[in-house]
């Protein structure tokens, strides 16, 4: 039988992670478990006439933020290599020092705390701004998270963030947590831990590659 995974991030069948595996002859479950909806917002002074230029750096939450971004012409000068609060604002130290620097960031409602909270503590002056509102556990994925885990050949479930994780145990409850799990990164891991999920492996960088090859190199150790 050809072994299968579930694949939580919210493009489904459009990520490019699941054309990847399924190129390398997995079966691929792509079940969105965590979607994100805009936001209506009032850009703050800070916005107003920014253009992708000198005057203005950017910095991406990882390679895929980083790549929306080139798409539209913009260069990220600062992208972390684990999208974590402090990673992020170590690699925008590394572009300008951060006292007195004025950052906006855009981002989930509800996202943690410590971003900001790390840019402040060295100096910065920090906006933030909530362009979207993050849905974990969408009812529409209800029946393919059950179609996933009743699937006999089922090896793993791949996380690329903690509300991913929190979105599969609402939707799929205890028989959920009976899945390995694969996570982008530690902070994901964190939250899959946390939630009693195994974590079989971890990615060593964010993005479809890191995943990737975190799915390669666990798989043929089984």
């Amino acid at each position: 039988m050809t072994p299968a995974l579930l694949a939580t991030r919210p493009e489904g069948e459009r990520d490019a992670l699941v054309a990847r595996l399924r190129a390398l002859g997995y079966r691929v479950h792509a079940v969105p478990t965590v979607v994100t909806e805009a936001l209506p917002f009032a850009p703050p002074d800070l916005l107003d006439a920014v253009e992708p230029g000198p005057g203005v750096r950017w910095a991406a939450v990882g390679p895929r933020t980083a790549a929306e971004l080139a798409g539209r012409g913009v260069v990220a000068a600062a992208v972390p290599e684990q999208s974590r609060g402090v990673r992020i604002a170590e690699a925008i130290a590394g572009v300008e020092p951060l006292a007195g620097l004025r950052v906006l960031l855009a981002r989930a409602d509800a996202a943690a705390g410590d971003l900001p909270a790390a840019l402040r503590d060295a100096g910065a002056r920090v906006e933030e701004l909530a362009v979207y509102h993050t849905v974990v556990g969408p009812e529409a994925s209800r029946a393919g998270v059950a179609a996933a885990l009743a699937d006999p050949e089922l090896r793993a479930a791949l996380f690329a963030s903690g509300s991913a994780v929190r979105g599969l145990l609402r939707l799929g409850g205890a028989a959920a947590r009976q899945v390995p799990a694969v996570t982008i990164g530690p902070a994901t891991t964190e939250v899959a831990t946390a939630e009693g999920l195994r974590v079989v492996a971890e990615a060593a960088r964010p993005g479809v590659d890191g995943l990737v090859e975190a799915v390669r190199g666990w798989d043929r150790k089984i």
